[in-house]
């Protein structure tokens, strides 16, 4: 008589501990969108679709310690966060598509083709910040706006100390006759978080303003921009105001 034999069983496959952790998380984030989430946990959302089998809390929270806020994160400059222990291509692209995105959103903010740019100051500096605001170096943007002070296009035409670098208003002349611009908007931050304009910033601002003025180009405002706060000349020193 034949017995009949047991099959032994598969043991079965469990889900890792953070897979929970998750689900929370992301029912959590759309209950609000995020708006109750701290930073490491928005950070841990980011991470965890760019590194999928690994507990990611950890490293979000090393990155925090190391950037201080999310934002300063997400606008490190790809090459720093590649070198980080455990980040990753995947993470550092993904991080870097976050703040393009933020970036172009405030940009399409500000390209309202039928308003002067300074219509809405806010506006302008939401843009400014997102571009150079969370930066640890020193960058200096120019803004080119049309005979109207709509905007055209920007650059960013100096990374460094502002005191050590000299903008050559020629430069900005070039660029802006071949934008067809009429006027410029200058920025630039300050990583300190002190908005208070050096004697060189506004050195350089009233050379640059005399010569732009050969070639009928204006500058609108030079606004000082960082993480929370900014500084705008044109409310502030005479100068900027007369002609």
């Amino acid at each position: 008589m034949a017995t009949k034999t047991n099959k032994q069983e598969e043991p079965k496959t469990s889900e890792p501990d953070y897979a929970g952790h998750r689900q929370r998380l992301k029912a959590r984030f759309l209950s609000d969108l995020g708006r109750s989430m701290p930073d490491y946990e928005l950070l841990e959302l980011i991470l965890m679709y760019a590194i999928p089998r690994r507990d990611v809390k950890p490293l979000a929270k090393a990155l925090l310690r190391e950037y201080v806020n999310l934002a300063n994160v997400l606008s490190a400059p790809p090459e720093e966060l590649m070198n980080i222990h455990g980040v990753g291509a995947n993470a550092t692209v993904l991080c870097a598509i976050v703040h393009a995105c933020c970036n172009k959103i405030c940009w399409e903010n500000l390209e309202n083709k039928d308003m002067p740019v300074l219509t809405s100051k806010q506006k302008v500096v939401e843009y400014c910040r997102s571009r150079i605001g969370y930066s640890d170096r020193e960058e200096l943007l120019i803004i080119y706006l049309d005979i109207h002070g709509r905007y055209i296009r920007d650059d960013i035409e100096q990374v460094g100390t502002i005191g050590g670098v000299v903008l050559s208003a020629r430069d900005i002349i070039n660029k802006a006759l071949r934008f067809k611009a009429c006027s410029v908007l200058i920025a630039h931050n300050h990583p300190s978080g002190d908005c208070a304009p050096s004697t060189g910033d506004i050195a350089m601002t009233k050379e640059l303003k005399e010569g732009l003025k050969t070639v009928r180009l204006s500058i609108e405002d030079h606004i000082i921009i960082s993480q929370r706060g900014y500084y705008s000349m044109r409310e502030n020193l005479p100068f900027m105001r007369n002609p």
